[in-house]
């Protein structure tokens, strides 16, 4: 995949997830949260995209981690509706603190 086309998909699979949360989450982990999509890597092939989620001080990041692993279909099904791509990436989802160093799954 050209770099460019990668950082476009990043941007709008961001942006989708982020919208899909705030709009048509049922969790109430989620719902309540409303943890950020800090950023989106795609792998090179475009079929796995590793998302970097954060929750500020309002959620527990194991919980929200969990709540993320139970909606992985729901969330990337959404997603499809949303983009045009032959294949929409599985989604992985890391825990991200902008302020505080490293990412852990």
């Amino acid at each position: 995949m050209r770099p460019r086309t990668k950082a476009r998909l990043e941007a709008e699979i961001q942006r989708e997830l982020s919208e899909i949360i705030a709009t048509e989450a049922k969790d109430p982990v989620l719902k309540e949260t409303l943890p950020d999509i800090v950023r989106v890597a795609l792998s090179q092939d475009g079929l796995e995209a590793t998302v970097y989620v954060y929750a500020g001080d309002g959620g527990n990041s194991q919980e929200v981690m969990d709540a993320f692993r139970r909606d992985r279909g729901f969330l990337r099904s959404r997603l499809a509706h949303r983009i045009r791509v032959r294949r929409v990436p599985r989604l992985r989802f890391m825990w991200e603190d902008p302020l505080h160093g490293a990412p852990h799954s």
